[in-house]
């Protein structure tokens, strides 16, 4: 892939990672300053309900993950392979995560999932929690914020991942140890061959 091309998907793929992180943290820690608000987080940090809703938490933390890994990249301190890899990793993540959580996990851990799965397998997870929410956003039909919100973020991972692995194999940089970046050629440091 020439560097231009590559220049525009690297382009691309940042505003997509960029909006599954802004959609993690936003999720999160608006979870995370309610349990604030009443008095209990200190009380869901600290007893088992981080372990039966560790959502909060675990949007929060790896939408932070996602922005340190831009910052990294942007200042030379993590070359594009690994970055494509890492991204691509938790952008899996997100999607197997959110797959397990509907189906095998049964929407908790711990006691939470006691009951047994909730759903009857991927095609159920997928027609009940995605495509039967995606043809109520076409058809108009009234959806509540969260369920809109969880299709956007599923299809935005599923686009990361695709870019992500696209540029793993086609863009230039990914083949380099070191990145090329003026940010980090400023400091005065010079990459070894």
């Amino acid at each position: 892939m020439e560097e231009p091309a590559a220049r525009k998907l690297r382009f691309l793929a940042l505003q997509v990672v960029g909006a599954v992180a802004a959609i993690h943290f936003v999720v999160g820690a608006a979870e995370l300053l309610r349990f604030a608000a009443g008095g209990l987080l200190g009380a869901y940090l600290t007893s088992g309900q981080v372990l039966s809703q560790p959502e909060p938490l675990l949007f929060t933390l790896s939408a932070l993950a996602l922005l340190g890994g831009v910052v990294a990249v942007g200042v030379g301190r993590l070359d594009h392979r690994r970055a494509y890899l890492l991204g691509a990793g938790l952008m899996t993540t997100y999607i197997v995560g959110w797959v397990a959580w509907h189906s095998v996990l049964s929407h908790g851990l711990g006691e939470a999932a006691a009951g047994g799965p909730s759903h009857l397998g991927l095609a159920d997870v997928v027609g009940s929690h995605y495509v039967d929410p995606m043809v109520g956003l076409f058809a108009g039909a009234d959806q509540p914020g969260r369920t809109t919100l969880a299709v956007v973020s599923k299809t935005l991972e599923a686009v990361a991942l695709a870019l992500l692995g696209t540029l793993l194999f086609a863009d230039p940089r990914a083949a380099r140890a070191e990145p090329d970046n003026p940010v980090a050629s400023m400091s005065g440091e010079t990459a070894e061959e």
